[in-house]
């Protein structure tokens, strides 16, 4: 078990950089993009982002979670899965080329011809992806996270380097478009070349293993599927009734809002299931992982949500622009909304580790019921539509804690106890940022930078005067792996 925690130490370490890494390298290169670009640029690509997402769940196929989870795969368990996923991506991609001509018809208010084009190059990058999905599960499995923080962060600054270059060359939506298939491109190579595996000869009989995973993972698939319809659903309500400058607002306020969440849900979620699959058989030990990993959530989320909440006027402002401050609003109410979703995130994983996949379809059929039920009765306005994206997202978070507690015992009193104290000390810490610029007179940028290091020492502050537990296991963390 030390070797464990030594590998899983690293793991996390590694992951967190590659998540962080991932986001930050995302966020600057949007920073430049947001003002090369105008609002109607990201509101094309914004318009079909659903489809890309929900193409790629299919061809994942769920196998991610069963073939991690399986303590055996042979190469031929995962040159079936390969095939089959490179088949079925092939097979998605002709439907969506075809059909791409009554997509932009739907978008009323866009260049239809322009919109069909630019659909049929973006949904490319569905076919790429497909050559990743098995190595990535072989190195999450061997908690090789080192090789795929190289391999995600590359593509990142390579397609970085392309989007910038052609936005500055006047390309608008196009660089957009470039973005996703490079870095995808630059993704892949790089894994064939540093993972060993490569398929291997296989006959029609070694599909079987498709049917197996499937026994498994079509709830997940399912559940993902319908999840990433309605985490869309606003794009698709918005898209056909408003313009593309105010699909370009709400996009990039989505975008940035999923910056902050899924830097702690991809990092921790995606260390924790692995880890915690391990410990199956040593239920006490796996329980004290889940409290400290649930803490983690909670020490990391807060302070970064609501931060961001509170200097987002002035990040506007002084890095994308003023021609950005409609976005202002709608962050906010979206960042409110989005700091439940690490959580829900998180134990919904669990679920799975637990080896109950059916609890991950309820709990989000749950939340997404909820979604489409709020957005019917409030849809006059973008701010009523994320004023139930709020509820939903609460609602959906209590609801996972409720059956967190029927499948593990993890009393919802006690997930309250490791979730409260850091709420606390980020709102603190959230109102001495947000009044910052009103007690200071000055350039934003520097408010901004003031805002910034205030933040920090207040909530660090905070945590060491009240004892933070969690804070001391990072600091320990971070000077044993030095």
């Amino acid at each position: 078990m030390d070797e464990l925690k030594k590998q899983t130490t690293k793991s996390f370490a590694w992951n967190f950089l590659d998540k962080v890494g991932y986001q930050v390298i995302s966020l600057l290169v949007g920073l430049v993009t947001l003002r090369l670009l105008s609002p109607t640029d990201f509101g094309y690509t914004g318009a079909l982002a659903v489809f890309t997402m929900l193409s790629n769940i299919l061809v994942e196929s769920g196998f991610t979670a069963a073939l991690i989870r399986k303590k055996e795969n042979s190469n031929k368990d995962y040159t079936a899965a390969f095939w089959f996923n490179l088949l079925l991506s092939v097979v998605l991609y002709g439907i969506l080329f075809v059909s791409s001509p009554s997509i932009a018809n739907y978008f009323e208010n866009y260049d239809k011809p322009l919109l069909s084009t630019l659909a049929r190059v973006l949904f490319l990058a569905i076919i790429v992806n497909s050559f990743t999905i098995v190595q990535n599960i072989i190195l999450q499995k061997e908690l090789q996270f080192k090789k795929l923080t190289i391999a995600n962060l590359s593509g990142m600054v390579i397609s970085g380097v392309i989007t910038i270059w052609m936005a500055a060359k006047g390309y608008g939506y196009w660089a957009l478009a470039a973005q996703q298939i490079s870095q995808l491109v630059v993704k892949a190579v790089l894994l064939w070349i540093m993972s060993k595996w490569r398929p291997v000869s296989i006959t029609w009989s070694d599909f079987a293993i498709i049917k197996e995973l499937f026994s498994f993972s079509a709830v997940l698939i399912l559940s993902s599927g319908i999840t990433t319809i309605v985490r869309y659903i606003y794009n698709i309500f918005i898209g056909p009734r408003c313009s593309t400058e105010e699909m370009g607002y709400y996009s990039q306020g989505y975008k940035y809002h999923m910056v902050m969440h899924s830097i702690v849900s991809s990092s921790i979620s995606g260390v924790a299931y692995p880890v915690l699959a391990k410990l199956n058989e040593e239920p006490d030990r796996q329980m004290l992982y889940i409290h400290k990993i649930v803490k983690m959530t909670a020490f990391i989320t807060f302070p970064m949500m609501a931060g961001f909440y509170a200097l987002a006027d002035n990040f506007v402002h002084v890095i994308v622009t003023d021609k950005w401050l409609p976005m202002v609003p709608l962050l906010r109410l979206l960042l409110i909304g989005g700091t439940t979703i690490p959580f829900t995130t998180l134990y919904i994983n669990l679920f799975n580790v637990f080896g109950k996949p059916v609890l991950n379809f309820l709990t989000e059929l749950g939340r997404n019921i909820l979604i489409i039920i709020l957005l019917l009765l409030m849809n006059d306005t973008i701010t009523e539509i994320l004023y139930g994206y709020i509820i939903s997202s609460m609602i959906a978070m209590l609801f996972a804690s409720i059956v967190l507690k029927y499948v593990t015992g993890y009393k919802i009193l006690k997930q309250l106890c490791h979730i409260l104290p850091a709420l606390a000390i980020s709102l603190v810490m959230a109102a001495v940022v947000y009044y910052i610029p009103t007690m200071m007179e000055g350039k934003a940028w520097l408010q901004m930078l003031v805002q910034l290091a205030a933040g920090g020492l207040v909530y660090l502050g905070l945590a060491k005067l009240f004892r933070f537990q969690i804070l001391d296991d990072i600091i320990c963390t971070l000077r044993k792996s030095k």
